[in-house]
């Protein structure tokens, strides 16, 4: 893998996060920040169509890239990834939170109203393809190249800061936020990251990382939205 090549795969991860910094940056401070629920769905359908563009062009396709899906195999293992976001997230914002308040994070402003049908896009879509982009970037085609001129340590943590650097906008309303958010993330990567190289199918983590996208993200739209 040539040093162009290293670049190219750390520009598109470094754009995927751009993209949705910018998309944040607008919708925001005009308080539509729930509408990023639906721009981060064109931003990952570009990362699919990106990554499958480069899976082609070095021979192969998606479905070959992906794997068979062996429901007996990945379902446990499915569970395992929800477990290593709800534990990665969980501990990360715990020690985001003594890093940058010295305790627990200051109390938000309760979330605005959200349009019903925000609430079952974010339900239904939104977990779809946010759990199948990210893996294909990441966990698929960035690490897996990555792994081929750096050591795994190595590669696992830019992935992981990459991805963790992607959510900082997201949702942040200040910079302490957006900090104790790229810790949280970044460290929830890293587990996903180690469970890739330790052999856990793409399949497993796309399943996984659906399922916790719908509790954590799609049921609690949902429910905004019905209040």
């Amino acid at each position: 893998m040539t040093p162009r090549a290293i670049v190219g795969v750390l520009a598109l991860l470094l754009a995927r996060g751009a993209l949705l910094a910018v998309a944040a940056s607008v919708l925001i401070p005009q308080g539509a920040g729930i509408l990023l629920n639906v721009v981060i769905v064109g931003i990952d359908l570009a990362t699919i169509l990106v990554v499958a563009r480069l899976v082609r062009k070095n021979g192969g396709g998606l479905r070959s890239f992906l794997g068979p899906l062996v429901l007996r195999r990945d379902l446990p293992f499915a569970g395992i990834t929800m477990f290593a976001l709800f534990l990665g997230l969980g501990v990360g914002t715990f020690v985001g939170n003594a890093l940058i308040y010295a305790g627990p994070a200051p109390a938000s402003s309760s979330p605005g109203s959200v349009p019903v049908w925000v609430g079952l896009w974010s339900l239904l879509l939104m977990p779809v393809t946010v759990a199948v982009a990210e893996e294909l970037l990441y966990r698929g085609w960035a690490q897996e190249r990555l792994l081929a001129v750096w050591r795994p340590w190595v590669v696992i943590t830019v992935v992981a800061v990459a991805f963790g650097l992607q959510h900082a906008a997201l949702s942040a309303t200040s910079l302490g936020e957006a900090v104790v958010r790229v810790i949280a993330t970044g460290l929830a990567g890293a587990a996903l990251g180690i469970l890739r190289y330790r052999g856990v199918s793409l399949w497993a983590l796309i399943i996984g990382h659906w399922a916790f996208d719908v509790i954590g993200l799609g049921v609690p739209a949902v429910l905004r939205s019905l209040a």
